[in-house]
């Protein structure tokens, strides 16, 4: 492990004082500064508080705890940094003033001190562009809370030196954090990954395939997130999450893959930025709206009877709660499972009725939760939908859609996660570990894919592109080739 006894933190700010304080209970000596003396006493203070009570909550001994507290210097400027072994910089997310900091930065360290942003998605190359050793610099992103969150993100910049980048790696493990090795560039790694999960929804909302509180319903008990996508918009803020997702899109050429939509700019232009506001994409305080809950009253029926096409043997997963099947011509139900396809399209595709015809997406069936729709025109959605709600199959009834809701969602998670193994973000065990960390997703991005399986989920992209004619589905080459070998879904290249 590299020499390391002393890091300097500049800026005073949560990220800042989080990362000075799991310094300090690391063992490590902190020299904290801020331009803003006010700032700076006050973090100071802080610091010394939450170490405090961490004592008090018998997390960490008494005496370490005064220690850590001994360990903390603030600096009246930035040579007070000079014997630092490493610096990380918290300031303000805006290039310029980063560049001027960074050039300040190697006038007063020693030259062999390593110099880590921790910006959370411009440019390290960028940073570092102006300065006279760019090779001592790299990145460290770290997550908010920074006590809380085990991830770092060690940002390895095209002229990062290994021995810069193994003392930010030995300091992300001295400090108890969980490090990821992530190349530079637009969002890093977990910012560009968590792209998928709240645009998606923003598209599938704005082709008005289901409501805001709906797709939030479906992904949190369908699909297992703890949060739906909106919620947890309206909870990092749409003041932070537009400029984000627009700067990501930017960055990676306007790939379609990468695009929000208008009505996410709506939100943002109107100041409606979610929980810090009262209002984003839900109400909150007084004026919250109830949550969606509602379910069908039964028929009375016991038994479903319904026709099901030979291609969707899925359904016999329904068979114990009383699915029956007759034949073809009876006035009944047809109940299909499409994969990628919206009800119509399979309708049309395999001569049915469309009036007749229930497509039911069993992603979250072992959740207890089924997602159902119909082509325009259909009468029997409300008719399954109570008979499941009556068996204990909770039930969500959407527009009609290719992909549905959760399956079209978590297909564009997992290709992106492909994606960014195949252009080489980070490895395919880092890409589901930063994710699951980061994010708390229930599964990384590849996990996913390979829960759903490569060709399934090759099947439900190459579907999408083909109905909506839209290259924001084109299917990842990393995952195209595995599923088409029938090779596991992290198989190196």
């Amino acid at each position: 492990m590299s020499k390391l006894s002393a890091i300097g933190v500049v800026g005073a700010g949560a990220m800042g004082a989080g990362i000075a304080q799991v310094a300090l209970t690391a063992g490590l000596d902190v020299i904290l500064f801020d331009q803003n003396e006010k700032a700076l006493h006050g973090a100071g203070e802080a610091i010394g508080q939450r170490i405090a009570r961490l004592a008090e909550k018998g997390q960490i001994p008494a005496h370490e705890a005064e220690a850590a507290r001994a360990r903390l210097k603030l600096a009246a400027d930035l040579d007070d940094l000079a014997a630092c072994d490493l610096v990380v910089e918290a300031i303000i997310e805006s290039l310029a003033p980063k560049q001027a900091l960074f050039a300040a930065l190697e006038d007063a360290v020693r030259d062999d001190a390593v110099l880590a942003t921790n910006t959370s998605s411009l440019s390290v190359a960028a940073i570092a562009r102006d300065c006279r050793r760019p090779e001592r610099v790299c990145g460290l992103h770290f997550f908010n809370p920074v006590p809380l969150m085990k991830l770092v993100e060690v940002i390895d910049a095209p002229a990062t030196s290994p021995e810069a980048f193994a003392l930010a790696w030995d300091f992300s493990l001295k400090i108890g954090k969980t490090p990821v090795r992530v190349a530079d560039g637009p969002g890093f790694l977990v910012n560009l990954g968590g792209r998928a999960y709240s645009t998606e929804a923003l598209h599938i909302r704005q082709e008005g395939v289901a409501d805001e509180a709906a797709i939030d319903r479906i992904m949190r008990q369908a699909a297992g997130f703890r949060m739906g996508p909106f919620e947890l918009m309206d909870l990092t803020g749409i003041d932070v999450n537009f400029p984000a997702s627009t700067f990501i899109w930017q960055g990676y050429m306007n790939d379609p893959r990468l695009k929000t939509t208008a009505q996410h700019q709506l939100m943002f232009n109107a100041g409606r930025f979610g929980r810090k506001t009262g209002q984003g994409f839900h109400r909150y305080g007084a004026d919250a709206a109830p949550a969606d809950a509602a379910a069908l009253a039964d028929d009375g029926r016991s038994v479903l009877e319904v026709a099901i096409p030979e291609d969707t043997p899925a359904l016999a997963a329904l068979a114990h709660k009383g699915l029956a099947a007759r034949p073809d011509d009876s006035a009944c139900p047809i109940l299909v499972a499409p994969v990628g396809e919206d009800a119509a399209t399979y309708a049309v595709r395999n001569g049915l009725d469309g009036r007749r015809v229930v497509a039911i997406d069993l992603y979250g069936l072992p959740r207890n939760f089924v997602t159902l729709m119909t082509p325009p025109g259909g009468q029997y959605a409300d008719r399954v939908a109570a008979w499941l709600n009556a068996r204990g199959v909770e039930t969500a009834i959407v527009k009609d859609s290719p992909g549905f809701v959760a399956p079209r969602i978590l297909a564009m998670i997992a290709n992106l996660g492909c994606e960014m193994a195949q252009i080489g973000v980070g490895a395919p065990s880092d890409v589901d570990l930063a994710m699951r960390l980061g994010l708390n997703y229930p599964l990384g991005p590849l996990e996913l894919a390979e829960r759903v399986t490569p060709p399934v989920l090759l099947r439900t992209l190459e579907n999408l592109q083909a109905i909506t004619g839209s290259d924001r589905y084109r299917p990842s080459l990393w995952l195209r080739r595995r599923a088409q070998l029938g090779l596991p879904i992290h198989t190196p290249d």
